[in-house]
């Protein structure tokens, strides 16, 4: 079976009735406004030297170290912060950004039709704080089709709403990888063999 011949009706036909509208994914502080406020705290410390060295410099202080120090501070910050920016939209470019009756927009202009969906993951995640580990049960959910993954974070507007659309499509459910086990129709048995088949044979 060739790649090209792989197709998720039962999702496909399911979104065109049921998503009417273009449902936006929003993240937290996506806004303008939360994207000037999120640069201007973590670029506040590099401008806070580079104040400082402005200071230094109005009161005439001799000191080269007073005078430059706060300068070469304020410079060499800007690396780790730059890093942490640039970080930050890496991550940000695997995130959906809309979802409509014909499939899942990326943020970076990539379109994925539900026709091609493989699974939805739903992500858990571990932290480790105090010598206690805990365990986030549903911290994000991820889209993989057949052209690539699309993930859903955590902290975005309408979480609920659109964790409810996802948990409504007809496909195959995974926790951390692991299918999730459901009662099954023959139907849907024979759908899901159908679908583990095509991508065994996509990974080949």
């Amino acid at each position: 079976m060739s790649s090209g011949a792989y197709y998720n009706h039962p999702v496909a036909d399911w979104a065109r009735q049921h998503i009417g509208q273009r449902v936006v994914v929003r993240t937290l502080f996506s806004s303008r406004l939360g994207k000037i406020v999120t640069y201007v705290l973590l670029f506040s410390v590099p401008a806070a030297f580079f104040l400082l060295g402005l200071i230094a410099l109005a009161l005439g202080a001799h000191d080269p170290a007073t005078r430059y120090g706060p300068f070469v501070f304020s410079f060499l910050l800007l690396f780790p912060c730059g890093l942490i920016a640039l970080l930050g939209a890496y991550v940000r470019r695997g995130f959906a950004s809309s979802l409509d009756a014909n499939g899942v927009n990326g943020s970076m202009g990539l379109k994925f039709p539900w026709g091609k969906l493989y699974y939805i993951n739903h992500v858990t995640k571990h932290i480790r704080a105090g010598g206690v580990s805990r365990q986030i049960k549903d911290n994000q959910l991820e889209l993989v089709f057949e052209g690539g993954k699309v993930i859903i974070p955590p902290m975005i507007h309408d979480r609920d709403k659109i964790w409810s659309l996802i948990n409504r499509l007809p496909a195959e459910v995974r926790d951390d990888g692991v299918i999730r086990p459901t009662a099954r129709t023959p139907q849907e048995k024979a759908l899901l063999d159908f679908l583990h088949a095509a991508e065994a044979q996509r990974k080949m």
